[in-house]
Parts: structure tokens; sequence; C-alpha cells
């Protein structure tokens, strides 16, 4: 099928008749879903994407930045992919990163106290106290924001005690998703990869769906759902079926990294390929002979990425049309 460009943004506009990126409601969030075919998108999960609808003066929401990767994807899925596959991939975009809105057992309140510390804005590389920032305690980054004037003491403390509640009263409580004062930063902001799959996995969607949607931080070594890097899902009837669903994941995964670099990080488009490319190089380094057909699955992808500089230049450009 020919993908239109900039299809979520247009579905939206022409639903509402707003501006693309404002904050969300539920039944804003609702729109997106219903256009991809989906009906039935829980209650818990349409709540969750509103609530990281929400953006600060520092960054674009969360749920913004899925709506971005979502448009990315879509200049880069295969002609042969059926409508149904392609919206899957999206609907797959959306929800990748509702475990931002903290783990499945979190109270509103949680969830809204887990997403304001997900919006807590830290320049890339950042160093405090000599160390990187993904190495300090979760403690001392909020004491930084009080310094910084961002947010009082008495609500850093406040956020502080309700990310810890909620970490405590997950279920499926994995040394990933435990969570004290003096949890280092970079295992806060990887939780949430769990926490999106104990979301997802409790709702009717497709186990491809929620296996690519929780796969997105794979090359660091975060699999949830446990789908390797070599094998799609047990049970593959071909190779072929299986480089397809690899290839759902790697795409959702690249896209994320790419988006992530270029909005959140400030990187020029050379800088993140090189980045990128090194990454994929590192993690595949020495691999056995069945790897290599999926490494360079990433590598076609990263160079169908590369060849769209400026297809993606105007994707992620929407917040300056009016």
């Amino acid at each position: 099928m020919v993908i239109s460009e900039r299809f979520m943004h247009n579905l939206y506009v022409k639903g509402t008749g707003r501006e693309f990126r404002e904050a969300k409601t539920e039944a804003d969030v609702e729109i997106f879903f219903q256009g991809l075919g989906y009906q039935n998108i829980p209650k818990e999960v349409v709540t969750r994407l509103s609530y990281l609808s929400l953006a600060t003066e520092h960054r674009n929401s969360h749920f913004q930045d899925a709506l971005d990767i979502s448009e990315i994807i879509d200049d880069l899925v295969p002609e042969e992919l059926s409508t149904t596959e392609v919206n899957e991939l999206r609907a797959a975009s959306l929800v990748h990163d509702v475990g931002k809105a903290g783990p499945a057992e979190a109270t509103p309140e949680e969830q809204l106290a887990i997403v304001s510390l997900f919006n807590l804005d830290f320049p890339y590389g950042q160093v405090v106290d000599g160390k990187k920032i993904n190495e300090v305690s979760l403690r001392r980054a909020l004491a930084l924001k009080v310094e910084e004037g961002e947010i009082t003491q008495t609500r850093a403390a406040e956020l502080l005690q309700l990310v810890i509640a909620a970490a405590q009263r997950q279920e499926n409580l994995r040394p990933e998703t435990q969570i004290t004062a003096e949890t280092t930063m970079g295992k806060f902001w990887s939780a949430h990869v769990y926490w999106s799959y104990d979301v997802l996995r409790k709702t009717n969607l497709s186990g491809s769906l929620i296996e690519t949607a929780v796969s997105h931080h794979l090359l660091e070594g975060h699999d949830p759902a446990g789908v390797g890097v070599s094998q799609a899902k047990s049970g593959m009837v071909s190779l072929e079926l299986a480089d397809k669903y690899q290839a759902y994941r790697i795409r959702l995964m690249l896209a994320d990294k790419y988006q992530a670099f270029l909005q959140r990080s400030g990187r020029t488009h050379e800088e993140t390929i090189k980045i990128m490319r090194t990454r994929v190089a590192d993690f595949f380094k020495d691999c056995p002979s069945e790897q290599v057909r999926v490494r360079d699955l990433y590598l076609s992808i990263l160079d169908e990425i590369d060849k769209k500089k400026a297809v993606f230049a105007r994707e992620l450009d929407l917040e300056q049309e009016k």
C-alpha cells in the first residue's frame, strides 16, 4: 500500500479541527485508535496516553513523541504491507511508552507523578557531581531541579514518595523496576519498558503488537516480552515471516531512537545516524551466524532512514505549522 505523508497529523486535524500538538483529552486519544480500526482500546490505556500528552515548557509531550515516531515509521514501511499491518505498527507506536505513566498498579495520582518525573528536562550528556545524569540518583536529580527552581522541595518529596509507593505495589516486581530514592535515573527511565509490558499484556491487543511496542529498547538489553534478537516469536512457520516481524520491531526501535536524538537531544541527522550505526555495530559485535541476518535488517533500515533526511525534517517540524 502507498502511505500518505503525515497520516496521524491529518487524522487528528480532520477529526477535531484543532492544533495537532496540543494536549489530548481521552476522546482525542480515541480518535487516533478509531482511525486505525481499533474501536475498543481499554480506558486504562487511553487515560495514560492522555496524561502522557501533557507537555512542559521544556519539551514536547511523550504522546507527541509517539505520534512523531508513527509518522517516521510510515516512511519506512514496505509497500507490500497490508493496511491492517501498517495500522498495527502505528498503534504499537502510540502505546510503546504507555509505561511512562508508571506500573499497571499505579493510582491516577501516582501515574501523574511519574509522568511529571519523566517530563523533567535534563540536557543530553549533563554531568552532575562528576556523574552522567543517568548515573545520578533519583533523589539527587530531584534536588537539582529544586536548586534550579523548576519544582519546589515539597513537590520533589511528594514525587519521590509517589513513585516509590507505586513501584512497591507492583504485581510483577522485577529487579529492573524496583525503585528507591537511590535508584539511578537511568534505571528509573528504563523501567518504563517493563511497565508498558505489564499494562499492555492485560489488554486484548494482539501479541505481535505488544511485542513490537515493548521491544524498542532491545539494543540496551531491555526485553520484557522475551523476543530476543534472532527469533521473532516462537512457532514462526517460516524465516520470511520471522524477518517480517523482526522488521516491525526494528522500525519502531530505530524510529524511536532517531526521534529522540533529533528532538530530545538536539543532534543533527548525520550525528544521529553515526551514533545509531555505532550502537548496532557494538550490539552485534562478534555475533553468531544466526544473528547476522538480523544485524543486516537493522543496517538496511538505518540506510532507509539516512536517505530520508528531508522527509523527516518535515515530519518533525509540525509544531511550526499554524
